[in-house]
């Protein structure tokens, strides 16, 4: 499938899909190239209702989010092929990981590694091996700055 060898470009995007594009030009080119998707509303954040959570999930691969229909973070996993900057991708060594970016820090709110080059990472514990990444806006680092929802302004 289109999409799956895609450059992880933290606080970027993808190669296709770049964080700040809007739901309807995401839901556009995936329709143009003829790719199925299933798109769901989510309602978690309480404190933002006036807030539209919206999620494309494309395969088992790909998982999009966006708030007021703006793209603001990206999951990866399954047979994602892509690779960060780093060399990571689905599949990496844990150790191998670690070794190569020492910002790598275990978050226990998160239940996940998370690196101050601007992704996230959960492993399979059985493995020691990458299963998930995930990649975000800058805002998304700072948990005041992000639910203010001042950075959608930027973005519209």
């Amino acid at each position: 499938m289109k999409y799956l060898d895609e450059r992880i470009i933290p606080y970027e995007g993808l190669d296709t899909f770049k964080f700040g594009m809007s739901l309807e030009s995401v839901r556009s080119e995936l329709k143009d190239n003829h790719i199925a998707f299933n798109q769901c509303t989510n309602t978690k954040d309480d404190s933002h209702p006036e807030i539209e959570r919206v999620y494309i999930k494309i395969g088992d691969s790909i998982s999009l989010y966006f708030a007021n229909s703006i793209l603001y973070e990206i999951i990866l996993e399954n047979d994602f092929r892509g690779v960060l900057p780093n060399g990571c991708c689905i599949g990496f060594d844990m150790d191998e990981l670690e070794t190569i970016d020492r910002m790598l820090k275990y978050d226990d709110d998160e239940e996940a590694f998370i690196s101050s080059a601007g992704y996230l990472i959960i492993d399979d514990i059985e493995t020691k091996k990458v299963s998930l990444i995930e990649i975000y806006i800058p805002e998304v680092e700072n948990e005041e700055e992000y639910f203010t929802y001042e950075w959608l302004k930027k973005y519209q």
